[in-house]
């Protein structure tokens, strides 16, 4: 059986973004009040578990095309709460993560790291070999870096699931916090009462 190519997986993750941008600019097109920011977070507001269930399932499949996580994250600051948006995105770093792990060999994500960082896994291979928890911690913190590599080399090295979600899950926790918390102080900050607080979402 035919093994799916990396260059197939990022046209499908290409062709599935320019599929969302172009229904996006459609409705904005016909719909503009859709798109005004109150009316956006005040339906984020009103229909919150649905819409970080959505985020969820948008940042888990993310796992398939190797896209970065980090516009996704950014996207959501301007209509998620601080912290569900942390909690349900570091779900998805669990989920996404195990995703690359597991079906590492079936997408061939090891031709496409090879071919475009063979570097970066020769370098990452040797650190691993001697501080597994230590290194999968850091790089997952490294906001210029692919987590997903890091995942990948873990699956080739045979390194445990559970050691590889928990190092991720660390490094990207802080990175992703200070992206979440810090983001929505400073919009905040920025734009006072335009951006909302969202603490009459943990009250009712």
């Amino acid at each position: 059986m035919d093994k799916t190519k990396p260059g197939t997986i990022n046209q499908i993750g290409l062709y599935a973004w320019l599929a969302v941008i172009a229904t996006s600019l459609s409705l904005y097109f016909f719909f503009p009040d859709l798109f005004a920011p109150e009316n956006i977070r005040r339906y984020f507001f009103d229909n919150l578990l649905i819409g970080l269930l959505g985020y969820f399932i948008i940042s888990t499949l993310r796992g398939f095309t190797l896209i970065p996580s980090t516009p996704i994250v950014l996207a959501g600051i301007l209509v998620f709460p601080p912290l569900p948006l942390f909690l349900v995105n570091q779900m998805a770093v669990y989920s996404s993560s195990a995703i690359v792990y597991l079906m590492a060999r079936q997408f061939r994500f090891d031709h496409y790291f090879h071919d475009r960082y063979p570097n970066q896994v020769r370098r990452l291979t040797v650190l691993l070999q001697r501080r597994e928890l230590a290194v999968i911690s850091i790089w997952g913190f490294m906001p210029v870096v692919p987590t997903d590599m890091i995942v990948y080399v873990c699956s080739v090295l045979r390194i445990k699931l559970w050691k590889t979600l928990l190092g991720v899950s660390i490094g990207e926790g802080v990175i992703c916090a200070l992206y979440i918390f810090g983001g929505a102080l400073t919009l905040s900050m920025l734009l006072g009462d335009a951006f909302p607080t969202w603490n009459g979402w943990f009250t009712r």
